[in-house]
């Protein structure tokens, strides 16, 4: 009983030895495989977990219950393609998205980063094609929808992170982009940070390997100016842009805070419903002892 709960590797190894299949429930409209990091994390993890322990990719679905009259399971790979073709791919979605304010298009960001965690957990469902596709929508702009206006005027910070997820992904070999896509993306995330500061994205903060890679990819001054801004990051530990809380003030909480305000709270209800008993055996016995009074009169 004391191991109950414990994780112990080899057996968690044994447990995927023989998987085949992982599959994820998916009940509602309100998320899908792009659209919520959790996917990739916890489906994509485990799919990774067994293709390290196995040597094999295991098949993945979504187990979709949106509709109980037609309950079916769905490739992951056809998820994503109807998840991305009806949003992030399609002019009028991502038209509305971009009149919106910064937490609208930051979601077009991280949907962008969830493609990328997706390429690494699972490389199979993500493909060329769509890291084209999303390039032409956010970076050439081939629907003239403004994308690069609207971002700089909500969130700049988000663009940022847009380019650098697309530098990485090239980076690391899993998307071929073309010689002319690599400038483009390299030349239009350092004109973002000289203009706005960098960004202090997770993305490139830590990541000079990237830093490296982008700064190769544009002239000697931008690559320059582009190394300063992140070295001045560095050493301030902070983002410059418009999109940084330079006015936050951190609070320690600590664990036995936190443990003594969730007490105060369970208390607190203790009282209430101690209250409320006494008050419920109090009336109970006005009333027997109204009933009984009336009994001996008669």
């Amino acid at each position: 009983q004391e191991d109950w709960g414990r994780f112990v590797k080899p057996l968690f190894r044994a447990a995927l030895h023989n998987t085949d299949v992982v599959v994820q429930p998916r009940q509602n409209n309100t998320w899908g495989a792009l659209s919520l990091d959790h996917v990739y994390e916890f489906m994509g993890g485990l799919t990774l977990s067994v293709r390290q322990v196995t040597g094999k990719d295991p098949d993945t679905y979504l187990a979709d219950y949106r509709n109980h009259a037609n309950m079916h399971m769905q490739d992951l790979k056809e998820a994503i393609g109807v998840e991305s073709r009806s949003t992030v791919l399609n002019p009028a979605y991502v038209k509305e998205a971009l009149a919106g304010g910064a937490n609208s298009v930051a979601n077009i960001t991280e949907v962008v980063t969830n493609t990328y965690g997706w390429n690494v957990m699972k490389p199979e469902v993500i493909d060329k094609e769509l890291w084209d596709q999303l390039y032409d929508m956010y970076v050439r702009d081939v629907h003239q929808l403004g994308v690069a206006r609207s971002f700089e005027q909500k969130s700049p910070a988000a663009l940022e992170d847009l380019t650098a997820v697309m530098l990485e992904t090239i980076r690391k070999g899993m998307w071929q982009a073309s010689p002319e896509q690599v400038a483009t993306l390299a030349k239009h995330h350092t004109a973002l940070v000289a203009k706005y500061g960098p960004s202090g994205g997770s993305m490139t903060a830590d990541n000079r390997k990237l830093r490296s890679f982008i700064a190769q990819h544009v002239d000697a001054e931008a690559a320059k100016a582009f190394d300063k801004s992140m070295q001045q990051l560095d050493e301030s530990g902070t983002a410059t842009g418009p999109d940084s809380k330079s006015g936050m003030v951190m609070k320690k909480e600590t664990v036995r805070d936190q443990y003594a305000a969730s007490e105060s709270r369970s208390f607190s209800g203790l009282y209430v419903v101690a209250g409320v008993a006494v008050l419920f055996v109090g009336l109970l016995v006005l009333v027997r002892y109204r009933r009984r009074r009336d009994q001996d009169a008669a």
